[in-house]
């Protein structure tokens, strides 16, 4: 067995220190002077890190400034061709503390550096091997615990870094960076990750850049296939919520809303008489059925039911009506559209009845003046469910996502379930509300203990589209609140959720707040930064200065259970799983190199 490297090397001592504050040090940098052509052998750049040697225990830090003292400055213009004789010194930001006998990393300082102290570059695979000891400790007591390989640290090439899902996944996680910074290609690494460990995710893919880019994983796509042999799915229409409909047909509040909440009441009324036949007599006649609503001997009165469901009401029963209500009212608390939606339109029409006095036994006659009102959202209704736009909800076209969801939970050899988005259009709020409801179908399964001993992980991508948002108008809209509570909520039930973005600053903070593991790529909006500030307390304004310069690929890794925020230059995904995330191809294209058009 190779014997573990030394935390503390001789040979690698960059300095002392020489100023001492409650989270940083300062020390002279002897041999960090790049000049008299001696660049390759200086020692102590701005990013490395370093062990400070406190006797019992050795102080993990990293560079964050290099200097020269201001009144050596002169002198070192006139030397800079010869041997110089200036002195370099340097702040070093105070990470964690390392154990010299158990060579663990703990979070926080629990010895103070003095001055005089030696200050050391750290060996690589020695800060490795202590971050993965400390990071494996709780890991469900296996022997070998499962790990997320990640990378290595930045700078560093023999420190490879490892997480275990519980501590990367298990507190919700986030990926930001701006475009080029490498958000797209961390997340197809934790994905196929997920698959390499045999765990199970679901990729919310609203661009189609993943699209056959995760290893094994059953991909799907919404309105239509961008890859050969891709299943087109819908979304059940039953599955939607009373306020996403009304989200999506926006009637006006005087006359339109009620009718339409009268609608969905009906239809749900429907379907549950025709659900439970061995409660209600029924006598058909022609298109419609007569319902007879009784309770033991005592008849109340017929409701009658039309074709595809609709109930009719213009001069009909009140009283049974009414009844059948109180008998039904389980059934009809759901806030789900569980009815036919072909009978919709012609609903909302047989709810536009006159209004008679509180003790009249039937409903008044059809009133022209408000069919007239409700015309509007008729027609609105017969578009819509004809529109190519809405066909991933309203048509029967395509393979229902819930049966494909529960297939994927129940089958154990299934890792990774892929949705693209990228052909759902944004007309209508089709694309938000058609993720927002899917979020909510598995935030559902959650609550009913669906992932207790299976859990599951989201990966949402251009999260700052579908989260802290509503969509419909003023009187009617939906919050775009369903990954919101997964990431509040979702933990507790074995759903956990990753959320990628390039604009952290249109995520709500209340749900950065519930993100446990943060990966920061490249920043350069200010604003941006900020957030990410905020939301994370361990990011500190020395390492979040390194943020705008940061690598492509490169991300600093902050989370509640790492010792201290970790520079990590992530692993390139493998061939064949780098996301399709380039931008317009112009030499390909452009100067005569594409197809000609004429016209």
């Amino acid at each position: 067995m190779t014997e573990p490297a030394s935390l503390i090397d001789p040979l690698k001592r960059i300095g002392t220190v020489t100023r001492v504050t409650a989270s940083a040090v300062e020390l002279t940098l002897p041999n960090a002077l790049a000049a008299s052509g001696r660049r390759g052998l200086a020692k102590g750049a701005v990013g490395d890190f370093v062990f400070v040697d406190c006797d019992r225990e050795t102080v993990l830090g990293r560079i964050t400034e290099v200097g020269i003292p201001e009144k050596q400055r002169p002198s070192l213009e006139h030397q800079i061709e010869q041997e110089a004789l200036v002195e370099p010194n340097g702040r070093v930001q105070l990470l964690a503390t390392v154990s010299k006998t158990t060579r663990k990393v703990s979070r926080g300082i629990s010895s103070q550096p003095r001055v005089g102290d030696g200050v050391y570059q750290a060996d690589g695979s020695a800060l490795s091997a202590s971050i993965q000891d400390a990071l494996r400790d709780g890991a469900d007591g296996r022997a070998e615990p499962l790990m997320v390989n990640l990378g290595r640290l930045a700078g560093l090439e023999d420190a490879e870094i490892s997480i275990p899902p519980e501590k990367l996944f298990g507190r919700h996680c986030g990926v930001f960076g701006a475009t080029g910074g490498g958000k797209s290609w961390t997340v197809s690494r934790l994905v196929n990750e997920v698959v390499r460990i045999g765990g199970k995710c679901i990729l919310f893919d609203p661009t189609g850049e993943f699209t056959g880019k995760v290893a094994g994983a059953r991909q799907f796509a919404f309105s239509e296939a961008s890859l050969p042999g891709q299943p087109l799915v819908r979304f059940p229409s039953k599955l939607l919520s009373e306020l996403d409909l009304h989200a999506l047909l926006t009637p006006t509040g005087q006359s339109q809303g009620p009718m339409l909440r009268g609608a969905t009441k009906s239809l749900r009324m429907s379907k549950a008489l025709r659900d439970l036949p061995h409660l209600f007599t029924q006598e058909v006649e022609g298109n419609r059925t007569k319902v007879l609503i009784r309770q033991g001997e005592i008849p109340f009165g017929y409701v009658i039911v039309e074709e595809h469901g609709s109930i009719e009401k213009a001069n009909q029963s009140r009283v049974a009506f009414g009844r059948a209500e109180l008998m039904l009212a389980e059934q009809l608390a759901s806030e789900q559209c569980d009815f036919d939606f072909r009978a919709l339109s012609r609903q909302v029409r047989n709810e536009c009845v006159r209004p008679v006095g509180g003790d009249a036994a039937n409903f008044g006659g059809l009133d022209n003046a408000t069919i007239g009102y409700c015309n509007t959202l008729i027609i609105r209704i017969e578009t819509y469910l004809s529109s190519p736009e809405l066909a991933c909800i309203f048509s029967q076209d395509g393979l229902d996502i819930s049966a494909e969801i529960e297939t994927f939970l129940s089958d154990p050899n299934a890792n990774a379930m892929v949705l693209s988005f990228e052909r759902v259009s944004f007309k209508h709020n089709t694309r938000e509300l058609l993720l927002n409801t899917l979020g909510r179908y598995l935030l559902g399964l959650a609550r009913h203990g669906r992932f207790r001993e299976c859990p599951l992980v989201c990966f949402l991508d251009e999260a700052h589209q579908f989260i802290g948002r509503s969509v419909g108008d003023e009187q009617n809209h939906v919050s775009l609140d369903a990954f919101g509570l997964i990431a509040k909520e979702g933990r507790k039930y074995g759903l956990t959720t990753v959320i990628a973005t390039q604009r952290p600053r249109d995520v709500p903070q209340d749900v950065l707040s519930q993100l446990g593991t943060l990966f920061v790529h490249r920043l350069t909006n200010e604003r941006d930064r900020e957030t990410i500030e905020k939301a994370c307390g361990d990011l500190d304004r020395s390492a979040a200065a390194f943020i705008p310069a940061l690598a492509q690929g490169e991300a600093i890794v902050v989370g509640p259970d790492l010792p201290a925020p970790l520079p990590l230059m992530m692993t390139k995904p493998e061939k064949g799983q780098q996301p399709e995330s380039h931008g317009p191809q112009y030499q390909r294209f452009w100067g005569g190199g594409g197809a000609v058009v004429e016209g």
